[in-house]
């Protein structure tokens, strides 16, 4: 999809981890319709709150959906069979007529029983991630796939329909590793637990190493994710969402600001600007509310606009 780079970042909304439908499917309309540029679907089976398998998820956005992208934020693809995964990320991407993005990435805190799961342990998603990533790409392009990996073998395996339009794998991840693999991999990078100043640098790194591998930087989407909330007044926000980042990381927005967006809709704008002046096009928020419907439609009706209109993107 061409992105309009005389205007501000791209807009992502990240779904709460299990939204009842009555209020999801209203909030992901109002998301279309008000301008948000692509809705995406978090990753878990074992958490500690309630949480929907992705692809499932992804199937049903594809079909309530007609406009904007739809992705995984991100998805542990060394959790999966690869050809099965494949086979669900190309059927997404014909039901929504090819909009799908492919974010994946290790699953960041997920618990070693995630991967215990599926007979594996966290030391070897790496590299079977790794592994997977061009094995997806061939699986989505080439009429017979033989593959004989590390961790993974697979003959004359056919994926059908194979995707008129190419599925984008964008990399996420906050390490340096992670920065490695979106440079070699990556036709996107979302970066997370990352500031302005700290995603420019990162952004470096990928750069850095899509040369060292005969890519063109310029071939590699800049994206940033964020856990988010709003508010209408000052305030607001920080008190809902300072207790969520503690029960999730042991550390509040004062530690944890940077991976955050949070406040009223101005203050929003003004983070969101300064992730565009540091390169980032797209800006992905994970909402935690109490209102998703309402969140939404503020979000859409004071900050989109803005952001439209004032953010220049980096080097505009």
């Amino acid at each position: 999809m061409t992105i309009d780079a005389s205007a501000g970042p791209q807009l992502g909304l990240v779904l709460p981890p299990a939204v009842p439908p009555q209020f999801m499917w209203p909030a992901v309309e109002l998301a279309e319709a008000g301008g948000i540029d692509s809705i995406w679907v978090t990753d878990g089976t074992l958490a500690a709150i309630p949480i929907l398998d992705s692809m499932s998820l992804l199937g049903a956005l594809a079909a309530r959906t007609s406009r904007v992208r739809i992705g995984t934020s991100v998805i542990a693809i060394a959790r999966r069979n690869p050809v099965l995964l494949a086979h669900a990320f190309a059927t997404a991407q014909f039901l929504s007529g090819g909009r799908v993005v492919a974010g994946v990435g290790l699953g960041g805190v997920a618990a070693p029983a995630e991967y215990e799961l599926c007979g594996m342990t966290t030391r070897e998603r790496a590299a079977v991630t790794d592994e997977y990533i061009p094995l997806m790409r061939r699986l989505w392009t080439e009429e017979t796939v033989h593959h004989a990996g590390p961790s993974y073998a697979c003959h004359d395996v056919q994926v059908h329909p194979r995707p008129e339009v190419p599925i984008p794998i964008w990399v996420g991840g906050y390490t340096p590793a992670a920065y490695r693999r979106a440079g070699r991999f990556g036709d996107g990078f979302l970066a997370a637990m990352l500031g302005p100043d700290a995603f420019r640098a990162a952004m470096d790194q990928v750069h850095a190493e899509a040369v060292a591998s005969g890519r063109d930087p310029a071939d590699i989407e800049p994206g940033v994710y964020l856990f988010s909330a709003i508010g209408r007044r000052e305030g607001e926000a920080e008190a809902f969402l300072d207790p969520i980042m503690r029960g999730i990381f042991g550390a509040g927005l004062d530690a944890m600001g940077d991976a955050c967006l949070y406040g009223t809709p101005d203050q929003w704008v003004d983070r969101i600007g300064r992730f565009g002046e540091a390169g980032a096009r797209t800006v992905a928020f994970l909402l935690f509310t109490a209102d998703l419907v309402g969140d939404v439609e503020l979000i859409t009706t004071a900050v989109r606009p803005q952001v439209a209109s004032a953010v220049p993107l980096a080097g505009v």
